[in-house]
């Protein structure tokens, strides 16, 4: 599967994160080398999570102990 990354230079703690709209995956790269995907994330959460000042703080906030996850 393709992703298209968005690099998040300006994150403490997130390197880049991607979004699959079939499958609605959410795949988050965390810059402690970490991989894990966030099941049946839609795409506006996606969208909000790309419009978000602070990156992590949205994924604390608005995916994690919302969404399954799995470590890749």
């Amino acid at each position: 599967m393709d992703w298209n990354w968005i690099n998040t230079p300006e994150s403490s703690n997130i390197a880049r994160f991607a979004h699959n709209p079939h499958s609605l995956v959410l795949r988050v790269e965390f810059k402690n080398g970490g991989i894990y995907d966030y099941f049946d994330v839609p795409l506006h959460v996606f969208e909000g999570m790309e419009r978000a000042t602070s990156r992590g703080q949205y994924l604390a906030r608005e995916i994690k102990g919302t969404y399954r996850y799995a470590r890749t």
